[in-house]
């Protein structure tokens, strides 16, 4: 789906396409498909589907490296550090028009609806983080509306696209939908305890990077909450003046604000957040059939609260 008969776009896109990520976006989509109960061989709509995700996630990932002057995605160079930062946006912008192409050839309208939806989502979801890295005044109610837009509302998309491409009704839509939503701030829970260290498994790591760039994430905040004004605005200029050295290229050593977190109990209210999510995530899968597919997407929710990379 991303040849383009070009020689140079095919080179950018096989630099891309060697950078493989986990896969689970596409994933999930598969696996809802088999959970809604087809049998045999998955139909070519339900993998062009399962592509058209994770198009859409990669596509996003190569603007996010351009927006963080990030060096490397995956473990091998950025778009954005092998070329320039020109030929890593016109070549998201190609991902995302592909990703198009493939909504098409669903021939759905409820598609088209749920991958319009999902775009506008993306998008606020990354805006309003953006702006709250300037202001940091994010309370957990914007929190988990900001994660449900930018990481659940594609996953839930994954999740939905499997019994969609199939044409099966809302008792199989609706509740891989509730699954999807519910699983993804899970993920993103983790994500943010992975950024302070916890139960990461890669030696080395250098921990707090979202801190350093002032983002603000569930262990954070529930931090924020507990301490005094004047402690939450030593905390908060802390963080403003790491942001601007990271924007300059430099690192701010931000362990004391991992240690405040750790002992405000933040790490643990996320951690208890994360695994709570993650079991209503299971729930909402009940009224599927009882299948081997429906336990692994259960079991995939619990792996989405507590893996450790």
């Amino acid at each position: 789906m991303l040849r383009s008969g070009l020689p140079l776009v095919d080179t950018v896109a096989a630099h891309l396409v060697k950078s493989r990520g986990k896969g689970l976006r596409p994933a999930l989509t598969l696996m809802s498909a088999r959970a809604s109960g087809v049998e045999g061989p998955l139909p070519e709509r339900t993998l062009i589907a399962a592509m058209v995700v994770e198009m859409l996630h990669t596509a996003s990932l190569v603007h996010d490296d351009v927006v963080d002057k990030a060096d490397e995605r995956r473990g091998r160079p950025t778009l954005n550090l092998v070329y320039n930062n020109k030929v890593a946006v016109l070549f998201g912008d190609f991902m995302l028009a592909r990703a198009l192409d493939g909504m098409f050839q669903q021939r759905s309208f409820k598609v088209l609806d749920l991958f319009s939806d999902c775009a506008v989502r993306l998008a606020k979801g990354e805006l309003v983080e953006a702006i709250q890295a300037r202001k940091l005044t994010m309370d957990k109610t914007d929190y988990f509306q900001m994660v449900a837009d930018k990481t659940a509302s594609l996953i839930s998309a994954a999740c939905q696209m499997g019994p969609l491409s199939l044409e099966y009704g809302d008792e199989y839509v609706e509740p891989l939908a509730k699954y999807g939503e519910l699983v993804g701030i899970a993920f993103q829970i983790r994500d943010d305890l992975l950024d302070l260290g916890d139960g990461s498994k890669r030696i080395g790591k250098p921990i707090g990077l979202d801190l350093g760039q002032a983002k603000l994430t569930l262990p954070l905040i529930h931090t924020l909450e507990q301490l005094s004004d004047g402690q939450r605005k030593q905390v908060t200029n802390r963080l403003r003046k790491a942001k601007k050295r990271d924007k300059r290229g430099k690192s701010t050593d931000l362990r004391e604000i991992v240690e405040l977190i750790r002992d405000q109990g933040g790490i643990e209210y996320a951690r208890d957040v994360a695994l709570d999510y993650a079991v209503k995530a299971g729930e909402a899968l009940d009224t599927l059939p009882d299948t081997k597919y429906r336990e692994g997407l259960k079991r995939f929710a619990m792996f989405a609260a507590v893996r450790d990379r």
